[in-house]
């Protein structure tokens, strides 16, 4: 029986490499995915960094009204503007980024020990003013605190006693997860998960209905050799490239991010071990032990390849769809979350990556519900295999 199964399984992997457009289109679809996400993070490090750096733009109403707050911040590497007339409008038309209203009362109060307030025309639903205004609250901001201390000290009081509460924050974080290393973290499930869905996503579907599509299916299972071992040498043989494609997708993304040009471009240091690696790529087996299933499955039940691939995207898209929500939402885990395919994964790997303990009882549990979800899809296309029905591409459950 492994004899045949490992032949079966020989002769899946010797065509799907002479396939070089879908071994192509399957490596494709994985490995563009960690190439995209390191674009993505050096385009918006650059955005970032250049906003940061550059001077930032004010328009200012009434700049003859504070002085000393226009010369502070013309100091701290503020381009000072006159603002036109409408500086509203032109705000919410866009033209201008933000605006600093000083009133003209704003001496006088100054002068009293007031509250002398300043308006900033800003526009929330500009997404490229959002740092410009930051900057500007920043800089409005210590120059209050400078003028509150100085006002203290005159009194003969010292400015510590306005800090009642003073807050140090102090980061337990892992080394591995300072900085912008947490969001390349959680993001790192997310592509092992796109993986484990569309690293085999093509072969299963030629495998199957492909293969019943092109005629090929029939001579196949007129061999003396039950049906069911045919089926396990193709999912072995998916199951395989998929664990492989998983792996490079993985080692790729983490070893672009380790390259010095690379961590220039994206400002992002990372420490990852293969030892860390490792362990969720064994986290990972599961996983892609069902969604191998589960696409053989519907490549069994689909009419044609065109059918099979439409399904197939669906439960792919479903299930790496949850590690990229929760890779970005801020929700607390909680402990039935670990129970639940895909998303258990997620967790796991995330402590793997920041050294925390892994509790494996819950590991257990998520692999068992996991590969309890692959073998009743395989079950199901056995059943499939076993119908005559099979061969024209009508099987039912």
């Amino acid at each position: 029986m492994l004899r045949r199964i490992g032949i079966i399984i020989r002769k899946e992997l010797v065509d799907n490499l002479r396939d070089r457009r879908s071994v192509g289109n399957a490596l494709f679809a994985v490995l563009i995915n960690p190439l995209l996400y390191i674009v993505l993070f050096g385009f918006l490090n650059r955005t970032f960094t250049e906003q940061a750096e550059r001077p930032l733009e004010l328009y200012v109403s009434g700049a003859a009204n504070a002085p000393n707050l226009v010369q502070f911040l013309d100091q701290n590497n503020v381009d000072i503007r006159e603002a036109p007339d409408d500086a509203e409008a032109a705000v919410r038309r866009g033209e201008l980024g933000l605006v600093l209203l000083i009133p003209d009362d704003f001496g006088q109060k100054f002068r009293d020990g007031e509250p002398a307030q300043v308006q900033l025309l800003i526009d929330e639903s500009s997404q490229s003013s959002n740092l410009a205004v930051g900057r500007a609250q920043g800089l409005i901001g210590q120059y209050s605190a400078q003028i509150g201390n100085l006002r203290l000290l005159a009194r003969g009081v010292s400015p510590a006693v306005a800090v009642a509460v003073p807050v140090e924050m102090v980061n337990v974080a892992p080394q591995e997860a300072e900085g912008g290393s947490s969001v390349v973290l959680n993001l790192l499930p997310v592509v092992m998960m796109t993986a484990a869905f569309y690293g085999g996503f093509y072969l299963a579907v030629d495998t199957t209905a492909g293969e019943r599509e092109r005629k090929s299916l029939e001579p196949l299972l007129l061999n003396p050799v039950p049906r069911w071992e045919f089926l396990m040498g193709k999912f072995l043989a998916v199951f395989a490239f998929t664990l492989l494609a998983t792996f490079l997708a993985t080692a790729l993304f983490l070893v672009l991010l380790g390259v010095p040009q690379v961590q220039e471009f994206t400002a992002i240091r990372v420490s990852v071990g293969w030892n860390v690696i490792l362990t969720a790529m064994a986290l990972m087996i599961p996983v892609v032990f069902m969604a191998v299933a589960l696409e053989m499955a519907i490549g069994s039940y689909a009419r044609s390849v065109k059918e099979a691939s439409t399904y197939a995207q669906l439960v792919a898209f479903a299930g790496f769809l949850p590690s990229l929500f929760l890779s970005v939402l801020p929700i607390r885990p909680q402990s039935w979350m670990y129970l639940i395919p895909t998303v258990g994964q997620l967790y796991f790997i995330n402590d793997t990556a920041r050294g925390l303990p892994l509790n494996w009882m819950q590991v257990i549990l998520c692999s068992a519900i996991t590969l309890g979800i692959g073998i009743a899809a395989l079950i199901v296309a056995m059943r499939f295999y076993n119908q005559e029905r099979i061969l024209l591409g009508t099987a039912t459950a």
